[in-house]
């Protein structure tokens, strides 16, 4: 009886444990959002992200921690990863724990394999609930697709993928800063119309993202002008909403400091960079 009352207090001290990790993991990511120096982050993120896969490892049916992981894992690896090997494997783990993320839901468990009109019942039961955890499962799901879109097995994923976005954005379009809208944004504008291509859905859809992102989250301004202005070959609002980014107060909105600093990067390299794709016809 005492080594089974040891165990259970053992057990129970286990979980205590893991949870405060997990809320501190939590505070930890707020806090790196926030942070100023982007070589900070990229130097100390490393062990931070080797914490994050050992709680995962650890528990792997969390999906809160799956989500973060996720998270953390892709930022990571667009603000940082350069090596197209390293981006392969970054992406594959993302995509990895997109599928251990939604296999917590039994429902896809089961029909994940099943025809598509069957794999959409699941799809129905996503309530507004699960938004935070199947919206960054679809993303990394969507993102290893592209880096395999060489791969026909990758390509008939795509349509599964995108059905989880549409249902979110029937349940709230609004959820991190428009990103549904964002999506379809740049879905519209990257698409050859034989295939669902729209500049006139991209702009309306860009239009209704940049409404709910503001300057709180400038990455959407800046796909807005990579992808739609650059599908309309539109130098002038491409320079316009590009130097806008890079001439922001990033202390404006502390909360989406770092990324917005990814963002202005972006922008201020794009800029340097203008006339390698707005060139002169006549030249």
């Amino acid at each position: 009886m005492k080594k089974i009352i040891k165990l259970f207090l053992l057990s129970i001290l286990c979980i205590l444990l893991l949870s405060s990790c997990t809320s501190l993991i939590g505070g930890l990511s707020d806090s790196l959002y926030m942070q100023k120096d982007i070589q900070l982050v990229k130097d100390g993120a490393p062990s931070y992200l080797l914490l994050v896969e050992a709680l995962i490892h650890s528990n792997p049916k969390n999906k809160k921690m799956l989500s973060l992981g996720i998270q953390l894992f892709s930022a990571y690896s667009s603000a940082f990863v350069v090596n197209d090997d390293r981006k392969i494997i970054f992406s594959n783990k993302s995509k990895e724990w997109a599928m251990m993320l939604l296999r917590t839901y039994p429902k896809f468990k089961k029909l994940e394999n099943a025809g598509f009109d069957k794999y959409k019942k699941w799809v129905k039961s996503i309530g507004k609930k699960d938004i935070p955890d199947v919206f960054w499962a679809a993303n990394a799901w969507i993102m290893w697709i592209i880096s395999n879109s060489d791969s026909m097995e990758a390509m008939m994923d795509l349509p599964k993928a995108k059905a989880i976005i549409d249902r979110i954005y029937d349940l709230d379009s609004s959820y991190y800063y428009g990103a549904p809208h964002l999506f379809y944004g740049i879905f519209y504008s990257m698409m050859p119309e034989s295939i669902g291509g729209d500049l006139v859905k991209a702009k309306e859809e860009f239009d209704k993202a940049l409404e709910f992102s503001g300057d709180n989250f400038l990455m959407t301004k800046v796909s807005y002008a990579q992808f739609y202005c650059k599908a309309k070959y539109d130098r002038e609002n491409y320079k316009k909403i590009l130097t806008e980014v890079a001439d922001a107060d990033l202390n404006k909105y502390p909360e989406t400091r770092l990324l917005n600093s990814f963002a202005q990067t972006l922008a201020k390299k794009s800029l340097e960079e203008i006339d390698d794709f707005f060139y002169d016809d006549d030249f």
